[in-house]
């Protein structure tokens, strides 16, 4: 698959973190499970992009990196939020590099 085909993939992928962020910041659920929910679904989501990234062990680095600890007294939603920034972060310089190869 083309180089940037890869990236508008990517692209798609950082909307839908986009979309997880809003979810997660209007669930107003704090129900003892919805953290396990939660990290689920950037699971899925972290596990798509890493599957388009198969062929760019470069990129697949960087996106499987730890990310930085949050505060230690923010809540699990804050956590959450600050990887899914980090995250999209992450993929914004994979699109913009991955767009300008081919």
């Amino acid at each position: 698959m083309p180089d940037r085909e890869i990236a508008a993939r990517l692209a798609g992928l950082r909307r839908a973190g986009v979309d997880l962020e809003l979810r997660l910041r209007g669930d107003q659920v704090s129900a003892p499970d919805s953290e396990a929910y939660w990290r689920g679904q950037i699971d899925t989501w972290r596990t798509s992009i890493e599957g388009l990234l198969t062929q760019h062990p470069f990129q697949l680095r960087a996106l499987q990196q730890p990310v930085a600890p949050a505060d230690p007294e923010a809540g699990w939603d804050r956590t959450m939020l600050a990887e899914l920034a980090e995250l999209r972060t992450r993929l914004d310089a994979m699109v913009e590099r991955l767009s300008r190869e081919d």
